[in-house]
């Protein structure tokens, strides 16, 4: 951000100068020279920050693909977080589904598996509940197969 707001600064400090000169500048061979340096100064100005920006893109490119010292690339490291940020969320959007048809359960276990490389799934749900919630057995299967699909595995403590 800071390269950007100094080539904002020399590029507007470059125009109010070009006009200024060219003002005094009464001659027409003269104006005309001194309109083709600055033009070519001003293109400078624009073209040498984005040749930068394009380079360090094409470097983030190809560090993205480089491997961390677990053997992971970057990619895998990134998937791998947001893999386990959705089976938290999914965990704590079932315990509430749960909560909000007025059933208290201990705990929900997710577990996530690929299908491919860019698709996700459930493949199985584990919800821990006590001694006093086990008549509520069938409902919590109901709901559960309502809005995830998937037939879950009830556990007693």
């Amino acid at each position: 951000m800071r390269g950007l707001y100094s080539v904002s600064a020399v590029v507007c400090g470059s125009a109010v100068l070009i006009a200024l000169l060219s003002n005094f500048v009464t001659d027409g061979g003269t104006k005309k020279l001194l309109r083709l340096v600055m033009g070519a100064f001003m293109v400078c100005c624009m073209v040498v920050p984005t040749a930068r920006a394009i380079s360090g893109i094409s470097a983030d490119w190809e560090s993205g693909s480089s491997a961390l010292p677990g053997g992971a690339t970057v990619d895998e490291a990134f998937n791998r977080q947001v893999t386990a940020q959705t089976k938290l969320n999914l965990e704590s959007a079932l315990k509430d589904i749960l909560e909000q048809n007025g059933i208290s359960i201990r705990r929900a276990e997710i577990t996530l598996a690929l299908t491919d490389e860019s698709h996700v799934i459930i493949s199985d749900i584990a919800v821990t509940i006590g001694t006093e919630q086990e008549g509520e057995r069938d409902r919590i299967t109901q709901i559960t197969e309502t809005h995830f699909t998937v037939r879950p595995r009830i556990i007693t403590e």
